[in-house]
């Protein structure tokens, strides 16, 4: 799902790409690691990546999946500290690569840039802030629906919406702190109620305000 306050407007790509270089990544490339001391910010042109973390017991937990003309990494440009995220290449990936320095003087010169990124900081902690809130207070299925919501993203005219990339189940259950089991038994539930339904490699949601007024439900209640 490409949510428009997550995704790198034109006119800022192209003063990004101006100062930046392209990089092709293969599936499985680690991209960042958790404190490394690196400062290059990213922005996904083909392909996708995922920024995650991982507990001492090995547990890994997604915090989000990347796509085209999304960026990652601008933390570390801005405030000059390690990396607090692991990054993976989902699948093949073309990037574009702007170092560190570089972006960080650009906010100075550039409004566009800078008028932007604070639009897209500010709608990252409105993000994140859901997520804790989930974690906290949710049971798993609610969760699965939030993320379902997610991917799905606005429906069409009838009221429907196709989740097209869709993650498996292993990396559903860790964007959603469980366990690969627990999210085919709550998919199946969801399935047998009509909410979603699988069509080849496709997620179809029949009526996302269907699946919306569950998850409230669910909220009310928890």
């Amino acid at each position: 799902m490409s949510n428009s306050n997550l995704t790198v407007p034109d006119d800022v790509q192209a003063v990004l790409a101006r100062h930046g270089r392209q990089m092709r990544v293969r599936k499985g490339q680690v991209l960042l690691a958790v404190g490394l001391p690196a400062t290059d910010v990213y922005v996904v042109l083909e392909g996708s990546v995922t920024v995650s973390l991982v507990s001492a017991q090995g547990r890994e937990t997604v915090l989000r999946t990347i796509g085209p003309a999304e960026m990652f990494g601008e933390l570390a440009a801005i405030d000059g500290e390690p990396r607090s995220a692991d990054v993976v290449a989902v699948e093949n990936s073309t990037l574009l690569v702007i170092p560190g320095a570089t972006f960080a003087g650009l906010l100075g010169v550039e409004p566009v840039l800078s008028l932007w990124l604070a639009r897209y900081l500010a709608h990252q902690v409105r993000y994140l802030t859901n997520r804790i809130y989930e974690l906290s207070t949710m049971g798993v299925g609610p969760r699965l629906q939030a993320e379902l919501l997610r991917l799905a993203g606005e429906a069409d005219a009838s009221g429907a919406a196709t989740i097209s990339r869709v993650p498996t189940q292993a990396e559903l259950a860790a964007r959603i702190g469980t366990n690969r089991e627990t999210v085919t038994r709550e998919f199946s539930l969801l399935i047998k109620e009509g909410l979603v339904q699988r069509e080849g490699r496709r997620i179809i949601v029949p009526s996302v305000s269907r699946l919306a007024d569950r998850l409230h439900r669910y909220s009310q209640t928890a």
